[in-house]
């Protein structure tokens, strides 16, 4: 059923009343005019879709009517009638965009045709024209919002590139934060990685202060670790809020604020309503709570609040993890320093290898042991295997016996020392595999020891045996003397026989004197201490020694460096000693040589020491090991007594004889007592 408006203008009436019949069968609503001037009045009052014009008018030419409809209702679609048709009028309809050209006489059904094509022609390029402006409105309106979502999107990428920024700033002080954080954990001196931290955050965080309080390794003492621009006073009063609110158990494990704490409860920053100033950060790491950072901010609300909570957050994950290393490396610390003190002041020299034997560690006494020369050797060139030839570590390592003990001797090239080696075999792991922990002692001072009991037990007997041959010898020497002084007296006339009687006179009092000697040795006197100044024994010796000296044109010199000379000795046992002493070293003097006596301090304060310093020959190397046993002389008129009975008399005062020599160059002795004997502390001293 068609709705379209037609317009039918031709001069002949019966023509436009076929048409109008035909086209309004059609559905069409027809118009008809018979002249120019009727159409134009119908085309200014009314619209149409179709019109069909005849081209030759009584009053004017259909062409005329055509650009009328051009211009008024372009979107009309003319159909050209005409029995007169001529290129002229083609051309010119064609120009006009006439939609059809058709010749009378006309066939109605191609008529009819020729109006549906055009009024659905026209139908089409409505539609396309609807659809065009529906398109044009929706391009408009998506142009709209392209240019309003262009601007939301320029806007949201500023505000991206201002959050980026930020976000960059953040993570940049986050970093910084975070590495400041380490350096606690790192640093031996973590107070001063603790106050660039605090430093650094109220810089960050535009604070006015801040201070990090910290529980005791035992969890119930809170103290100022350290802090940055607050008062005094005012970390005073906040310690005793903390501990208060702690032994309650009220502090939350979220940020809080100071002042909300009113004896029964603490609001979390977030739950504040008011605003604030003191900012706490629980400090909890794995369950156990290591202190408070306190943070001095001003908050006026829960939203100003917001925009440092993920910060915050952030700086409370940090600070508590790197305390909590901070503490523990600082306990491990003190635990290596505390075992390495021990490690260094034992009196054992210990040491360490890796699984092929390369030493890795030693310690102080096992350096003052092991030249510096060999500290980065293997073990086998420490140790000399007394197990036989091969490797004494692949011994020990491979032994079925986890821990040992040997007697070893510690040697390199003429460096040799006999020590104790306890050793305990430590498997680490598949990777460090088997290594050797060591502990070794000095045996000089105990194999010295053992032979000083050897050689005292040998003089005990040698001195038991003196004892009794002197006994045995004295009664029939005391005889012989006696017989000879009887014959002396009665053949006083008989010069040429008393010179023999005299001679054997000598020779018995010589045989006394040894025999007095060996008794002496064989059981030497208690030494009887006194109070006195031991300048005066030596002075006493150096008057002795002056006619001996001159006789040997030896000078003999005396030096005291002591301002305290005074002690408790035997004077006289003592005198008895450096004389023999200062003796042997004027007859070791050639003609011009010097005898030097000096006083001074000992190598403990408690001692004495007596130097008495010869120029002479020097004791050859191989003589010093026997220079104290008895009987022992180089002398052709000595009895080898002296040096044994010396010894003897200065272990008896608490003291040691030992001696230097350079093979010539001279000889040093030293006598080093006590300034007290022990007899003296028990009492035993006169009091004089």
């Amino acid at each position: 059923m068609k709705n379209g408006r037609v317009l039918i203008t031709d001069d002949e009436r019966s023509l436009l009343e076929i048409l109008d019949q035909f086209l309004s069968k059609k559905g069409y609503t027809v118009s008809c005019a018979d002249c120019a001037e009727e159409a134009v009045e119908l085309i200014d009052r009314d619209e149409f879709d179709v019109a069909l014009i005849d081209l030759k008018l009584p009053d004017r030419s259909g062409i005329d009517i055509v650009r009328h409809l051009r211009d008024k209702q372009p979107r009309t679609r003319c159909i050209i009638m005409t029995a007169y048709a001529s290129v002229e009028s083609s051309i010119e309809a064609l120009r006009l965009n006439t939609f059809d050209y058709v010749r009378k006489p006309f066939d109605l059904v191609k008529i009819g045709e020729v109006v549906d094509a055009a009024y659905g022609y026209m139908m089409l390029q409505d539609q396309n024209s609807r659809i065009i402006d529906k398109l044009e409105k929706a391009n408009k309106r998506l142009e709209k919002r392209k240019n309003d979502l262009s601007r939301k999107i320029m806007r949201t990428n500023e505000e991206l590139a201002r959050a980026n920024e930020s976000l960059k700033n953040h993570v940049t002080r986050l970093k910084m934060l975070y590495q400041m954080g380490r350096d606690i954990s790192s640093d031996e001196n973590w107070s001063d990685a603790l106050d660039r931290f605090l430093m650094a955050l109220c810089k960050y965080l535009d604070a006015e202060g801040a201070a990090l309080l910290l529980f005791s390794d035992s969890g119930k003492t809170l103290n100022v670790r350290t802090t940055y621009q607050l008062e005094e006073e005012f970390l005073t009063s906040t310690l005793e809020t903390l501990r208060d609110a702690h032994g309650r158990d009220l502090t939350p494990s979220e940020i809080f604020s100071l002042e909300s704490y009113d004896g029964e409860r603490i609001f979390s920053c977030l739950e504040m309503r008011r605003k604030w100033r003191e900012n706490i950060i629980p400090l909890i790491y794995k369950g156990r709570w290591l202190g408070f950072l306190l943070v001095r901010k001003v908050y006026h609300s829960r939203l100003s609040y917001l925009s440092d909570y993920h910060f915050l957050n952030t700086i409370q994950t940090i600070l508590s993890e790197e305390v909590a290393n901070a503490v523990t490396i600082s306990k491990l610390r003190n635990l290596k320093n505390f075992n390495e003190t021990i490690l260094n002041n034992i009196n054992s020299g210990v040491l360490t290898t890796d699984r092929d034997g390369r030493i890795i560690f030693l310690n102080n006494r096992a350096r003052d042991l092991v030249p510096d020369s060999l500290e980065q050797l293997h073990f086998d060139d420490l140790f000399v295997n007394p197990f036989g030839s091969g490797s004494l570590f692949e011994h020990l390592i491979g032994s079925d016996k986890p821990n040992g003990s040997v007697e070893v001797v510690l040697s390199k090239g003429d460096f040799s020392v006999p020590v104790r080696l306890n050793t305990s075999v430590v498997e680490l792991d598949d990777y460090h595999g088997k290594t050797l922990i060591a502990i070794f002692d000095d045996l000089t001072e105990q194999k010295r020891m053992e032979e000083e009991l050897r050689r005292a037990d040998r003089l005990r007997s040698l001195g038991e045996l003196s004892a009794g041959v002197a006994h045995e010898i004295r009664n029939p020497l005391t005889g012989i003397a006696t017989t000879a002084q009887v014959l002396r007296e009665k053949l006083a006339d008989e010069k040429d026989k008393i010179k023999y009687l005299t001679v054997i006179l000598d020779e018995i009092n010589r045989l006394d004197g040894i025999i007095k000697n060996l008794l002496l040795f064989a059981k030497p006197q208690t030494p009887n201490p006194t109070k006195g100044s031991i300048s005066e024994v030596l002075n006493e010796v150096v008057a002795l020694l002056s006619e001996k000296a001159l006789e040997h044109r030896v000078r003999v010199s005396i030096e005291n460096t002591l301002e305290d000379d005074q002690c408790i000795i035997d004077r006289g046992q003592i005198k008895q000693v450096v004389l023999n002493i200062a003796l042997n070293g004027i007859e070791a003097c050639n003609e011009g040589g010097n005898v030097a006596i000096v006083l001074g301090e000992g190598e403990e304060p408690s001692f004495i020491r007596v130097m008495v310093e010869d120029s002479g020959r020097g004791i050859p190397a191989e003589l010093e090991d026997r220079l104290y046993n008895p009987f022992f002389t180089t002398k052709s008129n000595g009895t080898g007594l002296g040096l044994s009975i010396s010894r003897k008399i200065v272990e008896a005062h608490g003291g040691r004889l030992y001696h230097e020599s350079v093979e010539g160059k001279g000889t040093k002795f030293f006598v080093e007592i006590p300034r007290k004997m022990a007899a003296a502390v028990s009492g035993n001293v006169s009091s004089q």
